[in-house]
């Protein structure tokens, strides 16, 4: 029954419906995030201060990079902005995209996913499809991305959606994330964006308490 429901699914997202319309083609609406009501929080505090909790969580990298807003300055199909601050991260981390346990990624459209894949690192360019489909982000996959289910099935309320990624992950390094829980999970990549890659914000926590 399970194959059967996911099956049934993947027929529904991949057909044009009225319940499916196209919204810029190839993109339909279930390839889009809806715009949400929603809120997240974090505490943030000195190391110190963070060990003397029953758990901490410490930002091991977080790098900012900035694009051009208009996208005749940029290649559409390209997020430079992204890979920078993938490339900065992990080099402040001092480790490889293979050390992360898992990443959350800003998925606010299909596509965007699959670029992201291509600018962390994770696929060649224009291939960033092929390794979804091979399963090597899935829950027991090379990477796992966004084991949260990603902005389509939590929401994006877009001022709460980086907030909530980092709430997410710092559950995932600390064990509490239930039936999305990744096994072992102990260093989780986060990519956040505002705009069309715009704004391009990499984090990388682990758990230290």
């Amino acid at each position: 029954m399970r194959i059967c429901a996911r099956i049934s699914a993947y027929e529904f997202c991949r057909t044009e419906s009225e319940k499916n319309p196209f919204v810029a083609g190839p993109l339909k609406r279930t390839d889009c995030s809806l715009v949400s009501d929603g809120a997240a929080a974090i505490v943030l505090t000195d190391a110190t201060t963070a060990l003397s909790m029953k758990r901490a969580v410490a930002f091991r990298a977080n790098e900012h990079v900035q694009d051009f807003l208009p996208m005749s300055k940029r290649d559409i199909l390209l997020f430079e902005g992204c890979e920078a601050a993938w490339e900065r991260a992990l080099k402040q981390a001092g480790v490889s995209l293979d050390d992360l346990s898992f990443v959350e990624t800003h998925d606010c459209f299909t596509i965007a996913e699959l670029i992201e894949y291509e600018a962390m690192g994770l696929a060649p360019r224009g291939q960033g499809g092929k390794v979804a489909l091979e399963g090597q982000t899935e829950k027991g996959g090379r990477l796992p991305v966004n084991p949260s289910g990603g902005l389509k099935a939590k929401g994006h309320p877009i001022g709460a959606t980086g907030v909530s990624m980092h709430a997410l992950t710092a559950m995932q390094l600390t064990g509490e994330a239930g039936g999305i829980q990744v096994e072992g999970a102990k260093l989780g990549g986060i990519f956040n964006m505002g705009g069309a890659a715009v704004a391009n914000y990499v984090s990388i926590l682990e758990r230290i308490k």
